[in-house]
This record gives structure tokens, sequence and C-alpha cells, in this order.
């Protein structure tokens, strides 16, 4: 027997994208007045539970923004091994200079591209195979289908991947790399991580635009409406 759905509006089209099911699932109110009182900083801050996929209870944003933090030191903890590997990104003849040295651009690219295929492997791999990243397991967190909470498919990973994992990496590099040039990558992918920020206070389901187009959801793991 189905559960008695939402009124007619907004919360009636995401009941047909099938993102509120489960028994007692009733959706956040998302109306105008509400978000506007609510504001940008409450949206980012707020640790209310609002129902998700299948009643399981969607993630707050502040506990997503830890673990991505978590994920990205991570990152930076094998970027500055591989640059210790490769005997270092600066103090070699190259062919560009920085205020953090001369960059050896040939091996800032074979670390770059190095780094590219673990974040794929840590992000999309941990996505699929676990729901979760350590970040977001270390948080109770972990993502699914947007329509019925179920493990991510290798093109969904993929998606995300590029619109969150790739930004975290390029943020990584300033941790890593004293130049300029990664400076400015880090500026790049910290302007649009803000912008999924921003889009994930805004979205009454806590979804960002890496999350829309990638149709998925993250959601409070063992956590489940009643």
């Amino acid at each position: 027997m189905k559960a008695s759905g939402p009124p007619p509006g907004e919360e009636a089209g995401l009941e047909q994208e099938g993102i509120w099911e489960g028994p007692g699932v009733t959706p956040e109110r998302g109306s105008a007045d509400a978000g506007s009182s609510r504001g940008l900083t409450r949206g980012i801050t707020s640790t209310e539970r609002v129902p998700g996929p299948a009643g399981l209870m969607l993630a707050d944003v502040p506990n997503r923004i830890m673990a991505l933090i978590i994920d990205i030191i991570v990152l930076s903890v094998t970027g500055f091994l591989l640059a210790w590997l490769f005997g270092g990104l600066v103090s070699r003849p190259g062919a560009l200079d920085s205020p953090g040295g001369q960059l050896d651009v040939t091996a800032f690219l074979i670390v770059l591209l190095m780094q590219l295929i673990i974040s794929l492997g840590y992000f999309g791999g941990f996505w699929v195979l676990l729901s979760a990243t350590p970040g977001m397991r270390l948080l109770g967190l972990r993502v699914g289908d947007a329509s019925d909470g179920l493990p991510l498919a290798k093109r969904q990973a993929l998606m995300r991947w590029f619109l969150l994992g790739v930004p975290s990496l390029l943020v990584s590099l300033a941790l890593y790399v004293p130049s300029s040039v990664a400076v400015v990558l880090a500026g790049f992918g910290l302007a649009w991580l803000l912008l999924l920020l921003y889009t994930m206070a805004q979205s009454p389901i806590k979804q960002g635009l890496h999350d829309r187009w990638a149709r998925t959801i993250v959601v409070r793991a063992r956590r489940r409406a009643t």
C-alpha cells in the first residue's frame, strides 16, 4: 500500500521521479517564502533531517563539506608522495618561473596525470563499490541513485567525478605544488566547488549541480524515516 503523497505542485513532481518513496515519508515544503527566510547561510549550516529516497534521511551540508575536505587531504597526501617520488616539482631546470620556484613542467604534468587516474579510482571506485569514499564513511554518509538510493552506475560515478572529483583534485594542487600555476588551477577548482555548495544549499533535497546532472543523492547511512 503506497503512502499518501505530497500535495500537488513541486513536491508531486519529485514523487513522480521516485525521490520521495517509502513509508511515512513526507517531503520538506520548498516554497519560495521558506527559501527566502532560510537564506544561504542557514541552507549550508542546517542539520535538519529531510526524507530522501526509500525513506533514507538526506545528508546535511556541513557533514558533506567535512567529508570532502577529508578526501581532498587524502588526495593531497598521495600527490605529495608522487611529487617527492619524481624528485620534486620545483627547483629544477624548467620552463615556468613562479614565486614558488622554477616549476618542472614535465614532472608536473606526469604527477597531474597520475593524480587524475588516482582520483578517478578513489572517488569513482569507492562510489560504485561501497557507495561512499573514506571521508563519507567517517561521517556516516553514502551516495546513491536519486530515484531509489541504490549504488551508482559507472556512468553516474564518472559524471559525478568529473564535476566534483576533478575540481577537488585541482584544489589539492596548491597544497603540494608551490607554484603560481598550481594556485591558479586551485582557484578555478575552489570557485567551482563553491558554486556546487551554493546550489546544494539552495536545493530542498540537497542536490548540487553535480548531483542533478549525475542523478545522485547523498543520504545518511543506516538512518531511515519512521
